[in-house]
């Protein structure tokens, strides 16, 4: 059953390292998208 439990923790350990690196990647990548679609220009432009 210890063996059993550390595979668990294994897992969710890789599980949330791998998500956090995800996260850390994806989201920087949408906000560069968006601006290069001027989706976020729209509040910033002065009428």
């Amino acid at each position: 059953m210890k063996f059993l439990g550390f595979l668990i923790f294994v897992f969710v350990f890789l599980m949330a390292f791998w998500c956090i690196i995800f996260l850390a990647s994806v989201i920087p990548y949408f906000i560069y998208v968006w601006f290069r679609e001027g989706k976020l220009e729209n509040d910033q432009i002065p009428d």
